[in-house]
């Protein structure tokens, strides 16, 4: 009866794919024929001793799946059902230790991969490739007598700082093996060796029981060299752990993800690492090294969270981690009081739009810093073009969307990485970056990193950029201003050269300052200040004149400097003083009101009325925002 009903439904499905492909319009191929796939075969040729039987051939487009066939005891092979056109081809041991190396097909001298054209209904023939022997390295790691043994993986890993997981080969290590391994596969190279603890007991290491590949001993081996011998002994595993305050309770109103929690050994290199899920409160980071570190919070490249990245204890990722407080334990030490409370971080929102101005979504937006000194983190734009990237701290980020297939855009609407502006994120606060737009996107001029959008004299700073008068500092691609930073005079004195239009100038072959040597930086724009009388330095006890080029420049200073550069003007100075803080009489009282009549400095305003702040050095943002105006009230550049 079994029989007859499987009959009948053999043939009712015989009926219904009739039915589907007798339904499909002409011109369209039914899924049988919808695809022609071709074969490709050769013959692998192994050294002495290896059973060509355990190799596997793997073929496939670099775009989707890959077919199998396995070699025959001849080294014959056929790979069949690969679609036509190219596809790679990699041969490879079925089982480690590995005596050869997996290789992808290659004619080239320099073993790099060579794609095989498969026809539709045939076979390539002639795929042929020799599999070199492999090197190999077999050793032991040993425990103390009555102790678990390791368990855990065995790995090498490649250079050149072998930090990046560049994983060439592995081996398992059980109870059964007594801490005995043999890693094989392997090409001729320099390699480091890691143990990866699978057991709370045992810490996870490098070669030599250290915690970073930097302090590792390296090992290296010859084509086909088997090295034995390698011996390493388990250190017993410290873990630090603690509880994580701030986050709101679990529950239906959670909101955002856990957080990530690393620890970081000294070269800055993560040694351990785990995910604090929303339901914890408290982590674990498990087989530690005895040694000193530092615990971060939420610093994992790419994780998404909506806390403030940090620091044990409590210090913000904008205090950077060179500031962190360090946490020690010893062997097998468990440390449980490595707390945290975590706020939540500062947010960036916007738009993106495409050419058209319509809004692109699903579009990935990283807010990211060019140091990486502040973690990456990143959202997608919604169906209206919006974004909201959250989990920073106060700082300055640069900000890229980057739709599938086109070009990326960068904050301040260009396309332009290097004309890129910086925006400004604050802990617990929402700084909205407005749109960025394909159609109104332009490459942009290139800026200072550390002058964000809408900061105070930003327009002002990037006139000077523009105009030469400030080239600013460049160091590991990033071009920066430092706003808040005092004018010293030798600077000073190199504004106001610039700003005058660099006139011709010979300096004299003996400084007129004791200070200043003829080779001294400005040397040539110090001199022509002094040679135009803006700038007369000062009489020392012995009669000598000093220019002293690294004091900063007072605001009462600066207002003299400008009088002078503008030739002293006719002017009155005005009774009563417009300044609370500046007295009828003061030092430079005719040119700091000179200065504020000309709209130059317009000053602070007080509840007494408005201030100048004349002994208060001037920043060099402000000396941005004087030189502007100066230009635009006497035209000098």
């Amino acid at each position: 009866m079994r029989g007859y009903s499987r009959g009948r439904l053999r043939l009712a499905l015989t009926l219904l794919a009739a039915l589907i492909l007798g339904a499909l319009p002409a011109g369209i191929a039914s899924p049988a024929f919808a695809a022609a796939t071709g074969s490709i075969s050769g013959t692998v040729t192994v050294p002495a001793g290896v059973d060509a039987t355990q190799i596997t051939v793997f073929a496939g487009p670099e775009v989707g799946s890959y077919q199998t066939a396995d070699v025959a005891s001849d080294g014959t092979f056929t790979v069949s059902g690969l679609p036509v056109g190219n596809v790679w081809v990699r041969f490879s041991y079925r089982f480690g230790p590995s005596p050869v190396v997996d290789a992808y097909y290659s004619t080239s001298q320099d073993g790099s991969k060579t794609l095989v054209n498969v026809s539709a209904g045939g076979t390539t023939t002639g795929i042929n490739q020799t599999l070199k022997p492999a090197a190999m390295v077999s050793g032991k790691i040993s425990v103390p007598a009555g102790t678990p043994a390791f368990t855990g993986q065995v790995s090498l890993e490649a250079g050149p700082d072998y930090t990046k997981n560049a994983f060439v080969g592995s081996a398992w290590i059980n109870a059964g093996n007594l801490g005995n391994f043999t890693i094989g596969g392997l090409e001729a190279g320099t390699y480091k060796l890691r143990f990866a603890s699978f057991s709370d007991k045992w810490a996870t290491m490098w070669h030599g029981g250290v915690a970073v590949a930097g302090a590792s001993q390296s090992i290296t081996v010859a084509a086909g060299e088997q090295l034995s011998g390698v011996q390493d002994s388990a250190v017993a595993a410290a873990t630090i752990s603690g509880s994580v305050a701030g986050a709101p309770a679990p529950g239906p109103t959670m909101s955002g993800p856990g957080m990530s929690i690393t620890a970081i050994a000294q070269d800055g290199t993560v040694v351990a690492s785990t995910v604090m899920e929303t339901s914890q409160t408290t982590y674990t980071l498990k087989n530690l090294l005895p040694g000193t570190y530092k615990v971060q919070f939420n610093r994992t490249k790419g994780f998404i969270s909506n806390y403030e990245a940090q620091l044990y204890k409590d210090l913000p990722e904008s205090g950077g981690a060179g500031n962190a407080t360090p946490v020690t334990v010893a062997a097998g030490q468990a440390l449980n009081t490595v707390n945290a409370t975590v706020r939540q971080g500062g947010t960036l929102t916007g738009k993106v739009l495409g050419p058209t101005g319509a809004p692109l979504s699903g579009v990935r937006v990283n807010v990211y810093t060019k140091d990486e000194s502040l973690v990456t983190r990143f959202s997608f734009t919604a169906a209206d073009g919006t974004f909201k990237v959250t989990g920073l701290t106060t700082g300055l980020y640069f900000v890229s969307a980057e739709p599938e297939g086109t070009a990326p855009i960068f904050s301040g609407n260009v396309l332009a990485e290097a004309n890129a502006r910086s925006v400004s994120s604050f802990v617990g606060q929402n700084t909205d970056l407005s749109t960025l737009s394909y159609a109104t996107a332009t490459q942009g001029t290139r800026g200072f990193d550390d002058v964000p959008l809408g900061s105070q004299f930003q327009n002002e700073i990037l006139w000077l950029a523009n105009k030469g008068i400030s080239t600013g500092w460049e160091a590991n691609g990033s071009r920066t201003y430092q706003p808040l930073t005092p004018v010293n005079r030798d600077a000073m004195a190199a504004f106001m050269y610039r700003l005058s239009g660099e006139p011709e100038f010979t300096p004299p072959a003996v400084s007129p300052f004791a200070d200043l040597p003829t080779d001294a930086k400005f040397y040539k724009e110090i001199t022509w200040l002094a040679d135009k009388g803006i700038s007369t330095g000062w009489e020392e006890a012995d009669k000598s004149r000093t220019y002293r080029p690294l004091q900063p420049v007072n605001r009462d200073a600066m207002a003299a400097f400008m009088y002078r550069l503008a030739e002293q003007p006719e002017f009155a100075a005005p009774v009563p003083s417009p300044f609370i803080d500046v007295p009828v009489g003061a030092q430079f009282y005719k040119e700091i009101t000179w200065l504020a009549a000309q709209g130059i400095s317009t000053g602070w305003s007080e509840s007494g009325g408005k201030s100048f702040k004349p002994l208060q050095p001037v920043n060099r943002d402000a000396m941005a925002a004087f030189m502007f105006r100066y230009n635009a009230k006497f035209g000098a550049v």
